[in-house]
């Protein structure tokens, strides 16, 4: 790796969201010489709560909207992504320069008293904001009502305990790394996203991306994916 006296501090830009600033913390304490600053911002997805995610009528972009301008006008030199929000196909001008494993990929019931999902009364509510999500659902217990839910994890957590839902689907490793651990009623034997949990970094491209591949190598396995 370069010596840090070779490089200014990255200017980094990510989501607002507790989740967001502690995926931060984990690309940079993995690569500890690595100077940076960082700006935290709220995505079209994360004001547009309205949206639903279940129907299509959400832009897939909504989540890396801001980040992605912020990048493209020079204003940051990396983005911090949850790897599965980033679009299908990026700006032609920006390019994801590492990708980092997932430590958990799997997808977790959070309900009310810790029911089971084989367990719950027919008609019970299921928050979720994933298709994916839906479709296994869907398969397993064709009888719960399933409802879209949107906001940070914490905020839909928080909707199962207070009552609102009998319970919500949600990643694993996202309660894991909010420490929210016992939150889990039990993990679910669905297929998930190819990219939940990973942790995705992009750059604008050019000669600078290029640099800041080689900080960000360690653990990246960006090719191992192509």
């Amino acid at each position: 790796m370069p010596q840090n006296k070779e490089l200014a501090p990255i200017r980094v830009i990510a989501r607002r969201s507790k989740l967001s600033q502690l995926q931060v913390a984990e690309v940079f304490n993995r690569l500890k010489d690595i100077p940076y600053t960082i700006v935290f911002t709220d995505t079209f997805g994360d004001k547009r709560l309205d949206l639903s995610l279940l129907n299509g009528e959400a832009p897939d972009d909504m989540f890396t909207r801001e980040l992605d301008w912020a990048l493209l006008h020079d204003d940051a030199d990396i983005a911090i992504h949850s790897a599965k929000d980033l679009p299908e196909h990026l700006h032609p001008d920006l390019e994801v320069i590492a990708l980092y494993e997932a430590f958990d990929k799997t997808d977790a019931l959070v309900s009310r008293d810790h029911i089971k999902l084989m367990d719950l009364p027919a008609g019970s509510t299921v928050g979720t904001s994933s298709p994916l999500r839906k479709k296994g659902l869907s398969e397993l217990r064709p009888d719960l009502k399933i409802v879209g839910i949107r906001g940070c994890i914490e905020d839909r957590v928080a909707q199962v305990r207070d009552g609102k839902l009998d319970c919500a689907i949600v990643a694993t490793c996202a309660l894991k790394r909010l420490g929210m651990e016992d939150e889990i009623t039990e993990i679910l034997p669905f297929p998930t996203h190819p990219m939940q949990g990973r942790l995705a970094i992009t750059a604008k491209r050019g000669e600078a991306a290029e640099n800041l591949k080689k900080w960000f190598a360690p653990g990246n396995i960006l090719n191992e994916t192509i």
